[in-house]
């Protein structure tokens, strides 16, 4: 009698298709769970830190899954206000040398900082939508609300 080796499955990872939390609770994650997060992506896209503190604040305790995308969509916010704050300071800084490198400098640097914040957002949407956890890289967003 032989028998054949079994893989692992790559199927649906908990019980009725749904996906679990991504936290190590294995609980599943709920559709309004998965909406809630992905609105506090997209008003971080649009509003900066407003929707995504209201979300944390209202929600945090209904579901680990919405507080972790909440307090992730707040902390890339507030991150790029601080990078923006410093872009401001280095501009400031290089006015007294000339307003047309303060500006060329200064400006590029916002935007490539604001690209990434922005990649990292529709990253989040995306796993939000998926029922998965989000990792950022540690450069770009500090760790400010948990």
């Amino acid at each position: 009698m032989t028998s054949k080796p079994t893989r692992p499955s790559s199927g649906p990872p908990a019980a009725g298709g749904q996906a679990d939390d991504g936290l190590g609770s294995g609980q599943p994650v709920r559709d309004a769970d998965r909406t809630w997060a992905r609105v506090a992506y997209l008003g971080a896209m649009f509003l900066g830190p407003v929707i995504p503190l209201v979300i944390y604040v209202a929600r945090r305790r209904r579901s680990a899954f919405m507080r972790y995308h909440a307090a992730t969509a707040l902390n890339l916010t507030l991150t790029w206000m601080l990078y923006g704050l410093c872009c401001v300071i280095l501009g400031g800084l290089l006015l007294l040398d000339s307003l047309i490198v303060a500006l060329v400098v200064a400006l590029a640097i916002a935007f490539v900082l604001w690209l990434a914040m922005l990649k990292q957002l529709i990253r989040g949407i995306g796993a939000a939508g998926r029922g998965e956890r989000h990792e950022v890289p540690g450069w770009i967003c500090a760790q400010i609300a948990k």
